[in-house]
């Protein structure tokens, strides 16, 4: 979050979730909520908002494990329901306390390559039985209640997909002399967006744009996110030289610049290995831009017919469907107009709604 409050794509998918979540489902009310937070923080979701915070500050990695914070507040505050919304918690909460668990993704588990030892470990040392606690969990997409329905850690009783939503200000044709000077962009360039780690396999992109130029294209790519885990710059490489003046890296973007950089693209590409949503593609079909994304997990779920799916382990699969929007104008326009008709509908408020009708039937069956 930059000073303002305003909420960064450094902070990733889970971070801009747990944002508007709260914003909106204050918004619509209905209950009584409190946040149960680390630290006083100076956030503007935190401005009048009933808040139990950490009586001796940070908390470390086995209190957090063991719900400590969690459970004083429940205590303290006679709650009836506590919400967990970064993927597991509630495995030492009172079982007379309703509980409901937001799970993103499965990638610890299904690529553990891709994340640090700790979080692996965690997640098969937590999760399941944080997910045999829950009353009910939450997911953002199809494709992951399907991978927890066939791992046999979720009843799907007990599972609801809600999906994540886009803010009204992510739309097409927006332009700014300020954002001009101050990014210098390219005219023409292929974007993709997220944390800089192997997870989102953004060096494909570097075989992608180096076999475009080759073929005359005279296009850059802008990748947008902030160092993760194991982030090493593919153009530190020798043999990659060549490609610096064709690739930018712009970090942590804040969150009111973010539809002119989306906007101000040819094409948005993402070749992620494992999504359990995907909410830069999303955003990039709210701001009127065509989208290529990997062709497994949530992404073809989300395009919807929208985009085009290519292939993450291939750099010619992405290659040969960024130059079909490119060269194909009829087909530019035709995803256009589909990622816009999409992007409609989702908003933060519908989930907040069916976020807040999760916690009224988990509620009712007291």
């Amino acid at each position: 979050m930059d000073e303002t409050g305003s909420p960064r794509i450094g902070n990733g998918g889970v971070g801009v979730y747990i944002y508007n979540l709260v914003k909106n489902l204050r918004r619509l009310g209905g209950h009584q909520y409190f946040l149960i937070r680390h630290g006083q923080g100076w956030l503007d979701i935190f401005e009048g908002a009933e808040s139990y915070v950490a009586p001796t500050g940070k908390l470390d990695a086995i209190e957090r494990g063991l719900d400590l914070l969690p459970r004083r507040a429940a205590k303290t505050l006679s709650l009836d329901l506590v919400h967990y919304p970064n993927q597991f918690g509630g495995a030492w909460l009172s079982p007379r306390i309703k509980r409901v668990v937001t799970l993103h993704d499965l990638t610890p588990i299904l690529y553990p390559k891709f994340h640090p030892p700790r979080s692996v470990i965690g997640y098969k040392l937590l999760m399941k039985r944080s997910l045999r606690r829950a009353d009910h969990v939450i997911v953002d997409s199809r494709a992951t209640a399907n991978e927890l329905v066939a791992a046999r850690l979720v009843d799907p009783l007990k599972l609801t997909q809600v999906p994540l939503g886009v803010k009204g200000e992510f739309r097409p044709g927006i332009r700014s002399a300020a954002f001009e000077k101050r990014f210098a962009l390219p005219a023409k360039y292929i974007l993709s967006v997220g944390v800089l780690e192997p997870r989102k396999n953004h060096k494909l992109l570097y075989e992608v744009i180096n076999t475009l130029h080759r073929a005359g294209e005279e296009i850059a790519l802008v990748i947008a996110g902030r160092e993760g885990w194991k982030w090493s710059d593919p153009l530190a490489q020798a043999r990659l030289e060549d490609l610096r003046p064709l690739v930018r890296i712009v970090r942590d973007v804040p969150d009111a610049e973010m539809p002119e950089l989306y906007g101000r693209a040819s094409v948005f590409a993402y070749p992620s290995f494992h999504e359990g949503f995907g909410l830069p593609a999303l955003e990039a079909m709210a701001c009127g831009v065509p989208i290529i994304v990997s062709d497994r997990s949530s992404l073809p779920e989300l395009a919807g017919g929208a985009g085009l799916l290519a292939d993450p382990d291939d750099p010619a699969s992405f290659t040969a469907q960024i130059q079909r929007v490119l060269r194909q104008p009829e087909l530019r326009r035709t995803m256009i107009a589909r990622g816009l008709s999409i992007a409609r509908e989702f908003s933060w408020e519908r989930t907040a709604r069916e976020t807040r009708a999760v916690y009224d039937q988990v509620l009712d069956s007291r």
